[in-house]
């Protein structure tokens, strides 16, 4: 038998490989492309944003969260976008959820402080603040939010204590 000659279960298999390969290359190449989409709904998010034009950025990163539920940052920066739009209790849902996404990100307890802070919410701001500085205590963005905070609530030695170890670590 030749070399070339195959059976046609050979190229049924053979059919089924290259079946099988380009359906995950199609795969692929729709997934960047809804990368692609959100990443620019990202960008022109933060661009409306910088023009002062929160409420737009919010509605754009809904529309990105819709194509990628499970992408955290796209939770932060709805946040942000509420904060400035004075929505605090959706701000505070889109913080959370970003600390359900990535629970280790000291980072998320931080932007959180700052909302719960704005609303008010001493308490609910000094224990994220607190759990920021125990998951990154050489890190001096959390205890330059815990000062704020501090200040927030009329205490201001603990605040200023919180500064001065904010500036040395910052060094």
């Amino acid at each position: 038998m030749s070399p070339f000659a195959t059976s046609s279960s050979s190229y049924r298999r053979l059919l089924a490989a290259l079946m099988a390969g380009l359906l995950a290359l199609a795969s692929q190449l729709a997934s960047a492309q809804a990368n692609k989409s959100v990443d620019d709904l990202v960008s022109q998010a933060q661009a409306v944003m910088q023009k002062g034009h929160p409420e737009d950025a919010v509605n754009l990163l809904r529309r990105a969260i819709d194509q990628e539920p499970n992408r955290a940052d796209l939770y932060l920066l709805r946040s942000r976008a509420r904060d400035s739009s004075g929505k605090m209790e959706a701000a505070i849902e889109d913080a959370s959820k970003y600390i359900e996404l990535k629970p280790d990100d000291p980072a998320g307890y931080i932007n959180r402080a700052r909302i719960y802070s704005s609303a008010e919410k001493h308490r609910e701001a000094l224990e994220d603040a607190n759990k920021a500085i125990a998951m990154a205590p050489k890190e001096p963005d959390g205890y330059y939010r815990r000062a704020d905070i501090y200040n927030d609530m009329g205490k201001t030695a603990e605040a200023k204590s919180d500064e001065v170890m904010a500036e040395k670590l910052d060094k």
